[in-house]
């Protein structure tokens, strides 16, 4: 935020010497600082338990009061679906490398996803 200061006051200086772009300069400079000052604002206040994908996790593990069961509906309607994976049956002979691809891609999708969030599980990469 102080640089934001000092680059404002140097633009209104070099706009007040004739330099027409520095008046735009002297207005994004204050922008700049507010929007500084917000994004530190909402890092420090921020519960990242509660929010994003780690607390649509935690809501799923720890749902609120049980006992109450409109609570209950409530929180039912707001976690996310599980993923299910629909075996269809294909007409004719199905190709081994197809059914082995299409065995991995369910056991992929049945495992979850694997992210970085999740360093303790990794995906294995068959040779060529």
């Amino acid at each position: 935020m102080p640089f934001c200061i000092v680059a404002t006051w140097w633009q209104i200086t070099r706009a007040e010497d004739g330099n027409g772009l520095s008046y735009l300069y002297s207005v994004e400079w204050p922008v700049f600082a507010i929007l500084g000052v917000y994004f530190w604002w909402m890092f420090l206040h921020t519960d990242y338990d509660a929010v994003g994908l780690k607390g649509m996790q935690n809501q799923v593990d720890d749902p609120h009061d049980a006992d109450d069961a409109d609570d209950a509906q409530d929180a039912q309607h707001t976690q996310p679906a599980p993923i299910q994976v629909a075996v269809v049956a294909q007409r004719g002979e199905e190709d081994d490398e197809l059914a082995s691809y299409n065995d991995r891609l369910a056991a992929l999708a049945a495992s979850g996803a694997k992210t970085w969030r999740k360093p303790e599980t990794h995906v294995v990469r068959r040779p060529r």
